[in-house]
C-alpha cells in the first residue's frame, strides 16, 4: 500500500501499473535457472510518511508509539484492517501474474503482521486483539484472502517472529500457537525469525560479530522448537555462513532448510563458490552496512566491497 513504504526505493507491489516491472524482475531470474518469491509486507507504524508519493496516514494495530521510530501510528479501524487483508491479497496476485514462483508474507521485525501478533504493539479491546487467539485473527484472515487469489496450490509461506525479544512482545509458546494455526490454515511453509531493531541486548535478526561458527545460526534452536511442532517444512535463518554449519543443521535435525541474506548481498555467486569446491565460509563480515547503503537510498550494496572498489580506483 501507498502508505507502507518505510524505506527509500522500497519495491512496490500496490497497483497494477507494477506488474510489468515485477514481471521483467520475474523473468531475468528465470533465465539464469533461478526461482523467486515476492515477499509481502505491510510495515504499520514503521512507515515513513517522508517517503509516501501522497498523502496518507501510519496505521497500526493500536496508537502506540513506534519503539523504535517513536511516531505513533492511527489505529486501524475494521474497514482498514479489510483494505490491508485485501491489499495483501491483491498483491498476491500481482506477484503470480508477474511469474513469481510463490510469496512470502513477512510476519516478523516488527512490521505490521507482527504488530498485530505481538502483545506489546496490539492493545485493541475488539476481535483482533487480546489472547494469541484474537491477535492470530489478521494474520489469518490475510492468508485466507491471499490463498482466495491465488488457489490452493500455489506456494505461500511466511517469515513469523519466533520471539520478539522485548517485555510484552510476542513470546515463543504464543509463536508456536500461531505456527499450528498457519499450519491449519494452509501455509506452505515458515521461516523462524526473531526479533527486531528495537530488541536491544544484541538480539537483532541480523547481529553483528560472527566471527566463529558457534556464533552462526544463532536461531537455529529456535527453529528446531517449530519443527518438532508442525509438519510443514522449517526454514532457518540468521548469521549462517558456514557449510559445515549448514550440515549440522540438517543432521541434527533443527530445520528442513537453511535462509541466508547479507552473504549474498557480498557474494552473489556464493552458492556457485561452494559448488564448484571452494567450500571457504563467505565472506560477508556481519557489519550490517548494508543496511546503512539502503537507508541511505544508494541501494542495497556491500559497503565493505564498495570500499575496495573505490581504493582500486
Amino acid at each position: 500500500m501507498p502508505n507502507s513504504i518505510a524505506i527509500p526505493y522500497q519495491t512496490g507491489n500496490y497497483s497494477d501499473d507494477m506488474v510489468d516491472g515485477l514481471s521483467r524482475l520475474a523473468a531475468e531470474i528465470h533465465s539464469h535457472g533461478g526461482k523467486v518469491a515476492a515477499q509481502l509486507v505491510h510495515t504499520g507504524s514503521k512507515a515513513n510518511p517522508k517517503l509516501f508519493f501522497e498523502e496518507g496516514e501510519i496505521w497500526g494495530p493500536s496508537a502506540l508509539p513506534d519503539p523504535l521510530t517513536g511516531t505513533t501510528p492511527k489505529e486501524m479501524t475494521k474497514e482498514e484492517i479489510r483494505q490491508v487483508i485485501m491489499a495483501f491479497a491483491a498483491a498476491a496476485l500481482r506477484a503470480k501474474k508477474a511469474g513469481f514462483d510463490g510469496i512470502q508474507l513477512h510476519g516478523a521485525h516488527g512490521y505490521g503482521i507482527n504488530q498485530f501478533l505481538s502483545g506489546a504493539t496490539n492493545r485493541r479491546s475488539d476481535v483482533y486483539g487480546g489472547e494469541i487467539t484474537r491477535r492470530y485473527r489478521f494474520l489469518g484472515e490475510a492468508l485466507e484472502a491471499v490463498r482466495g487469489e491465488v488457489g490452493k496450490d500455489y506456494p505461500v509461506f511466511i517469515k513469523l517472529s519466533g520471539n520478539d525479544y522485548f517485555e510484552g512482545g510476542l513470546a515463543p509458546e504464543e509463536s508456536l500457537y500461531v505456527a499450528r494455526r498457519l499450519e491449519e490454515d494452509g501455509i506452505d511453509g515458515i521461516e523462524v525469525s526473531a526479533g527486531s531493531r528495537a530488541s536491544g541486548n544484541g538480539m537483532v535478526p541480523s547481529r553483528t560479530n560472527i566471527l566463529k561458527e558457534e556464533d552462526e545460526g544463532y536461531l537455529a534452536q529456535l527453529a528446531r522448537r517449530f519443527k518438532e511442532t508442525v509438519r510443514v517444512p522449517i526454514i532457518t535463518v540468521g548469521g549462517i555462513r558456514s557449510l559445515p554449519v549448514i550440515s549440522k543443521i540438517f543432521a541434527d535435525g533443527m530445520a528442513d532448510y537453511v535462509a541466508l541474506c547479507r552473504p549474498f548481498i557480498r557474494e552473489p555467486h556464493l552458492i556457485n563458490r561452494w559448488k564448484s569446491g571452494n567450500t571457504e565460509k563467505a565472506k560477508c563480515i556481519s557489519c550490517n552496512g548494508c543496511f546503512d547503503t539502503g537507508l541511505e537510498g544508494i541501494g542495497v550494496t556491500c559497503k565493505v566491497e564498495r570500499k575496495q572498489k573505490e581504493k582500486q580506483g
